[in-house]
């Protein structure tokens, strides 16, 4: 079974066992919500939407926006047809590292936890630089294992068992710390202008529940700064610089 058969297979698992969510409420959606700007009358990208909750919560919270959101598991993407309902989402079937859009064809592109699952970032990054009209901005979140996490992908490393974060093991993980990301996008050609984390997952012990030793948040700007290195969810806001 290739990648994508898994993630069909995984996709209809989970939207057999869910139901619909109008509000961001995963710690990445909550975060992006925040920081994003007023999308009015923008022509909006989400790549790796899923089954498209939060590409429809876009489009109810902008109306006025062109909101397209895409998703390579052709079973995510039937999914979220049936959820849009008069949303006026456009979801299609589409791969990450080579999207079918023309050259600088959106104002904003948003991607929330799928960089760690696709075979090879760095074409992503591209294609998020690509189809970004000079001057466009992106936010994307990713896991960053420069925390307690990384002790689970030792164990993986050492036993040979596949890693699961906690949600069940997905058919691919990239093993992600923050500056290879940031590498990564920066070498494609975008450029960094925010970062922030959350979810700070102190360590992992034995028979000890993991939610015991965590931090969600910090509402100081200074220690949510400090701390900013050791947050499990990553977020990186840019933009595609004008040449």
């Amino acid at each position: 079974m290739d990648n994508e058969q898994q993630y069909n297979a995984w996709h209809e698992h989970l939207a057999g066992t869910e139901a619909a969510v109008p509000e961001p409420h995963h710690p990445w959606h909550v975060t992006v919500a925040r920081l994003l700007p007023d999308l009015q009358d923008q022509r909006v990208l989400e790549v790796g939407c899923g089954r498209g909750d939060f590409a429809i919560w876009l489009a109810n919270k902008y109306p006025r926006a062109e909101v397209l959101a895409v998703d390579f598991s052709e079973v995510a993407i039937a999914t979220a047809q049936r959820r849009a309902a008069e949303s006026g989402v456009g979801f299609q079937v589409d791969d990450s590292e080579s999207l079918s859009f023309a050259d600088a064809s959106f104002d904003y592109v948003i991607s929330c936890e799928c960089f760690e699952h696709v075979l090879h970032p760095e074409k992503m990054a591209r294609e998020i630089y690509r189809v970004l009209r000079p001057g466009g901005r992106f936010i994307l979140t990713t896991e960053n294992y420069f925390n307690g996490m990384i002790l689970l992908w030792m164990k993986t490393w050492i036993t040979g068992a596949p890693f699961d974060s906690g949600s069940g093991v997905q058919p691919h993980e990239n093993f992600f710390l923050f500056w290879r990301v940031r590498r990564i996008l920066e070498k494609a050609g975008l450029t960094i202008s925010r970062m922030e984390s959350n979810h700070y997952q102190w360590l992992l012990l034995p028979r000890t529940d993991p939610g015991k030793l965590v931090t969600l948040d910090f509402q100081s700007a200074f220690f949510k700064k400090l701390f900013r290195p050791f947050g499990r969810h990553f977020t990186f806001c840019g933009v595609r610089p004008v040449e």
